[in-house]
């Protein structure tokens, strides 16, 4: 089963995996801000869907989703990467990234990827 939250977030970090390094700053990155956002937009768009999808699938295959409340929110983790996005030394189309930050961010959105998503994904293999 293919989400397409999933391959959005499989690229969002790839994006910055891959954007330009500054070897005069190290530590530092250069992405294509508007791409970045374009593929945050994505996310927000396609996850409810894919939520709805995952769980879909887990009551077809008598399964009850696991959500666990206390988990941070994917979203949340996205409005920070936003909030750093903004808030950055932009250079024409380009944000200038503390490498170490977003990587951090990077995990966290794997890490909060719902659990009803995961649960399909294990269940369909």
């Amino acid at each position: 089963m293919n989400f397409q939250s999933r391959e959005d977030i499989k690229r969002l970090e790839n994006k910055i995996r891959n954007g330009y390094s500054l070897p005069i700053f190290k530590g530092l990155v250069a992405v294509n801000k508007r791409g970045v956002e374009q593929i945050i937009d994505a996310i927000y768009a396609n996850l409810p869907d894919d939520v709805k999808r995952a769980r879909e699938f887990l009551k077809n295959s008598n399964q009850m989703p696991t959500v666990q409340p206390e988990k941070n929110h994917l979203f949340d983790t996205l409005q920070k990467l936003e909030v750093i996005l903004n808030e950055t030394i932009s250079v024409a189309n380009f944000a200038i990234l503390k490498i170490k930050e977003i990587e951090t961010l990077l995990q966290q959105i794997e890490k909060n990827i719902p659990e009803e998503i995961i649960q399909a994904e294990i269940s369909d293999k």
